[in-house]
């Protein structure tokens, strides 16, 4: 088994460095990568759980970020790791829950599009693989043993609010982005920095810290607010999703904040709790209204999205009513997945294709794509709304925050299907919708559930006192 692993740590790092090379990488650069890649084969067949902790940390802290010296995602080379780790690496448990198939059939039907419509061939295949890393990282994360998965989200949520404090910091004592030229090895610079809101005359921050794009950082930080619920206990649950919960409200984001109002709402009408508990949602709601509203620069957000003034609002409303003229002839298989809108954003912005995610999947890769994605979103949701019914309040907050973020979030912005760190933020919402669903079983559920509790680690099995429970 030794000499095998060499074997693969020599095959990975001669690919890896003439890979390089054949792109036109320097000899330094090529060096560089290689003993990179040396590391991370290293780390990835001995201590594949290692891998998992850093894409925590990575899709928080640097998710624009590269492979210092490559044009290479650094999400993506992790996510890849951690898919390879979970391939190469013996597992105690092969069953698959419901929505890990439906995943698989979603990609396999995704590759009937990219092959149809190739144009580019490198751009494309390019696109997909990097979707699809992201997507089947939902089946490399359920492989990990609960108490592993718990660990995972600590560190994704602690890294998040460290996130959201770098971008609070860069709103205020530094708003030259002096932060990203310490990040310039991992592809960062100063010009990134600052996204803002024109109103007429008037000029507004929005906080987007490593995201770069406040609609993006939007979505990350709701994700982890979300699995802090599930993560933590007592005061730290509710401490860090309060300062997250502050940092969804910088960025402006109207898809993550009017989400979380929806949540309250949903909660409020589906959740069995008592009238104490619901005079405090209540009033926890109409004070964070308030608070929001207090604040000029969120005051003008929230009610510009109902005026004729909001340029995004007017331009999304002309995409929509275009989409079935610019779907002619493209119905089946959809544009394709390397197309120039999806890179250029001067050409995104004159072709205005329509900023809503299930649409969107449409429009890349065909109706049969956009099915599939808009199924697979709906049976979460079914999964969502058996959570909101729980007795536990983070698990029904939790329920009906991916509820309202598939109802109001996904229909406001596309980048859960175009950008490679939303992907991953969907992802892992819809890896700890299974953590809060396993949370709502007991002995009395066996049978009605539907997923599969895996105590499993990667490069190791169980522990021999872990019980394996298939809940269908």
């Amino acid at each position: 088994m030794g000499f095998v692993r060499s074997l693969a740590i020599v095959a990975i790092v001669t690919d890896g460095t003439f890979g390089c090379l054949l792109a036109g990488g320097s000899v330094v650069t090529a060096a560089f990568l290689g003993i990179v890649l040396i590391i991370g084969a290293y780390v990835g067949l001995q201590h594949p759980t290692w891998l998992v902790w850093a894409l925590a940390v990575v899709v928080a802290i640097l998710p624009a970020g590269y492979v210092p010296g490559t044009p290479v995602p650094l999400i993506f080379t992790l996510t890849m790791a951690v898919l390879l780790a979970t391939v190469v690496h013996p597992r105690e448990v092969t069953s698959f829950t419901p929505l890990e198939y439906a995943l698989m059939v979603f990609v396999g039907v995704a590759a009937l599009s990219v092959m149809a419509t190739m144009r580019r061939p490198v751009d494309d295949v390019l696109e997909y693989v990097k979707w699809t890393s992201a997507t089947l990282l939902v089946i490399a994360l359920l492989r990990l043993r609960a108490d592993q998965l718990r660990t995972f989200g600590r560190v994704f949520v602690v890294t998040s609010a460290i996130q959201a404090a770098v971008g609070a910091a860069m709103l205020t004592v530094d708003k030259g982005a002096k932060t990203f030229d310490l990040l310039s090895p991992f592809g960062y610079d100063s010009s990134f920095g600052g996204r803002f809101v024109f109103s007429g005359a008037s000029v507004t921050a929005r906080l987007s810290g490593t995201y770069i794009d406040p609609n993006a950082a939007g979505i990350g930080f709701l994700a982890a607010l979300m699995i802090s619920l599930l993560v933590f206990d007592g005061y730290w649950r509710w401490g860090f999703a309060v300062v997250l919960f502050g940092a969804v409200a910088m960025t402006l984001s109207r898809a993550a904040i009017f989400s979380v109002v929806l949540a309250l709402l949903l909660v409020l009408a589906f959740h069995t709790m008592s009238t104490r508990n619901r005079t405090a949602i209540i009033g926890s709601l109409v004070a964070g209204m308030a608070t929001l509203l207090a604040i000029p620069a969120s005051r003008n957000r929230i009610f510009s999205s109902f005026g004729d003034e909001d340029t995004g609002s007017s331009a999304r409303g002309e995409a929509l009513r275009e989409f079935p003229e610019k779907m002619s002839g493209s119905w089946l298989f959809g544009h394709g997945w390397g197309i120039p809108e999806f890179k250029d954003p001067e050409k995104a912005f004159n072709i205005n294709y329509v900023a809503n995610a299930p649409l969107l999947s449409v429009y890349r890769g065909g109706i049969l794509v956009g099915i599939l994605f808009t199924g697979i979103m709906l049976y979460a949701c079914y999964l969502a709304y058996r959570c909101m019914r729980s007795r536990r309040f983070e698990v029904a907050l939790y329920g009906g925050l991916f509820i309202a973020f598939f109802i109001l979030g996904m229909q406001l912005d596309f980048s859960t299907v175009s950008i490679p760190v939303s992907v991953t933020d969907l992802t892992l919402m819809l890896v700890f919708l299974v953590v809060a669903l396993r949370r709502t079983a007991d002995p009395s559920t066996v049978g009605h559930v539907g997923f599969l509790y895996a105590p499993t680690v990667l490069g190791r099995p169980a522990d021999s006192g872990d019980k394996v429970r298939s809940l269908r």
